[in-house]
């Protein structure tokens, strides 16, 4: 079912106390998958940027560990599954929809005073949109869609 998956895309502002919205369909999805508001928000692996998913995608991460692994242990699935589940947060949005992003997310995330968040089908991404268009310019129809988001909010491209 197509609810079931992240879809869309929205650019939010991040306010003095780092409450961010996270977007409606997104919240949608997060409760359908997991019937909370609790969700995880970790570093994405390879991209400057954040990765958000529901509950059960962990169950989904770790049969990929176990994949990828099969069952070898050693300094490389180590260092891979501390990536990959020690530096999520498990966070919750309140009954408007906001988050409080911590610091070290933020940081790691390099999200300043707006964000982008954009679905991934599994899970959503949330990108600094400045950050998102100097990656992934090559991406023209993403680009165009960031760069008419800010426009729309006021903000320089």
């Amino acid at each position: 079912m197509a609810s079931d998956y992240f879809h869309g895309y929205a650019l939010n502002g991040v306010d003095a106390k780092n409450r961010l919205s996270i977007p409606s369909a997104f919240r949608d999805v997060i409760r359908a998958r997991s019937a909370s508001q609790a969700f995880l928000l970790a570093p994405h692996e390879t991209a400057p940027c954040l990765v958000g998913y529901d509950q059960s995608h962990s169950a989904r991460l770790h049969d990929m560990v176990e994949k990828r692994f099969s069952g070898q242990y050693g300094m490389e699935r180590d260092d891979f599954v501390r990536r990959l589940f020690g530096s999520t947060e498990s966070l919750n949005f309140d009954d408007s929809g906001r988050m409080i992003l911590s610091v070290t997310l933020k940081e790691l995330g390099e999200i300043d005073r707006v964000a982008f968040f954009i679905g991934a089908g599994d899970y959503f991404e949330i990108w600094n949109p400045q950050l998102l268009l100097e990656l992934k310019s090559s991406d023209t129809r993403l680009a165009r869609i960031v760069r008419k988001q800010l426009e729309l909010r006021g903000e320089a491209a």
